[in-house]
């Protein structure tokens, strides 16, 4: 039924996709956001690649709105208060991702 080479393997839209490699994408996409919390208290974190990697999770969460949080997160004036809201932000989009 099941060959040895389509275990690592979804279908998207009737084509067969590498599933390591979109556990890739998404590892990349929480590395993204993960560099904008440790910066973020110091400068401004908001880039097209944070962008980027919140709509990609966006795409593939049951909990987009988190995604938002964090974009406004990253506008709160405060450094202390915007590094610490990020963290918890991105620890609700990490909880997200990961199955239960």
């Amino acid at each position: 039924m099941f060959s040895s080479g389509n275990l690592d393997k979804v279908a998207y839209f009737g084509h067969w996709a590498d599933d390591t490699s979109h556990q890739r994408l998404v590892r990349d996409a929480v590395s993204t956001l993960s560099d904008a919390v440790s910066r973020c208290a110091n400068e401004d974190a908001r880039s097209d690649e944070v962008s980027q990697a919140l709509r990609f999770l966006e795409r593939h969460m049951t909990r987009p709105e988190h995604c938002t949080r964090f974009r406004q997160n990253l506008e709160i004036r405060d450094p202390v208060f915007r590094a610490t809201a990020a963290r918890e932000t991105l620890a609700a989009i990490i909880r997200t991702l990961t199955p239960n």
